[in-house]
């Protein structure tokens, strides 16, 4: 498995990993709106020619934003999320890291929790589908 940046060509894998990681997965056009974003970027977990998992972040120095990271239910629970988070954290010029992560999501919150991140504050009914609070992280680095 390898670790490389998240290109346009990586659409169709990633909208698979979304549409069954999430309820409200987001939309091939949400999508390539971020890809065309200048502060957008990302990195994909790949064996082979097959996606495994991906995160997508705003890189605007010296602050990233998490936006998305999902695995592919198949490749759960082989330590791909925290590889991707791990490469993320990578970037240079950063000592801020924020995100919002689904309450009832302890899977990440742990991960989250496991590279140091702690909880802000809470953001009440922030998820529609279903309606759902969301944790505001963050990590100073």
């Amino acid at each position: 498995m390898k670790i490389v940046e998240l290109s346009p060509s990586h659409l169709p894998g990633i909208l698979e990993i979304e549409r069954e990681s999430f309820s409200d997965a987001w939309s091939e056009g949400m999508f390539t709106e971020l890809f065309a974003n200048k502060f957008t970027h990302g990195y994909i977990a790949e064996n082979s020619s097959e996606i495994l998992g991906f995160i997508l972040f705003y890189n605007i120095a010296p602050e990233i934003q998490i936006l998305n990271i999902a695995v592919r239910e198949s490749a759960r629970n082989q330590n791909i999320g925290s590889l991707l988070l791990k490469k993320a954290l990578t970037c240079e010029h950063i000592n801020l890291v924020t995100l919002e992560v689904r309450e009832s999501n302890l899977a990440a919150i742990n991960l989250y929790k496991k590279f140091g991140f702690k909880t802000d504050s809470i953001r009440k009914n922030y998820y529609r589908q279903p309606r759902e609070n969301a944790v505001l992280m963050s990590l100073n680095m």
